[in-house]
């Protein structure tokens, strides 16, 4: 498994892997996640980054009884030593229950580890959505 994130939001650590064909999402104290997701990764929403923009992103969506976990990562490619941020925010529906940002400096981001994850799982880019799929138009 590769780190997408891994960081600290006040007390709690965030931790996001992919590789092997998964995803994991786990928050909590530090060694005993109150919250812990495995899901294949046919069952995660995950955004590619466009290619564009001062910022290098990415994000992944864990779903777990209608709430949605949506942790992210950054890195800002036009300042000097390439500052990492990253997040996650928390929605049921269309109503936003946390948004909650990773303290300065405690970002370990795995730039790309989400885009290689679901490319060595037979996934592709599809422009027209943004989004990952099976089979990607020409």
């Amino acid at each position: 498994m590769n780190v997408v994130l891994n960081c600290q939001i006040g007390s709690k650590t965030l931790t996001v892997c992919v590789g092997e064909g998964q995803a994991t999402y786990a928050f909590g104290p530090s060694g005993s996640p109150e919250l812990s997701l495995t899901r294949p990764l046919g069952q995660v929403q995950a955004t590619p980054w466009p290619g564009v923009g001062r910022s290098i992103w990415e994000d992944i969506t864990f779903e777990n009884v209608g709430t949605r976990y949506t942790a992210w990562i950054s890195v800002d490619r036009m300042t000097e030593g390439f500052p990492t941020t990253g997040g996650v925010m928390v929605a049921q529906g269309e109503q936003k229950l946390a948004d909650l940002d990773c303290k300065t400096g405690t970002a370990e981001v795995g730039v790309f580890a989400i885009a290689d994850a679901m490319q060595a799982a037979g996934y592709c880019v599809d422009r027209a959505t943004g989004t990952y799929a099976q089979h990607c138009p020409d």
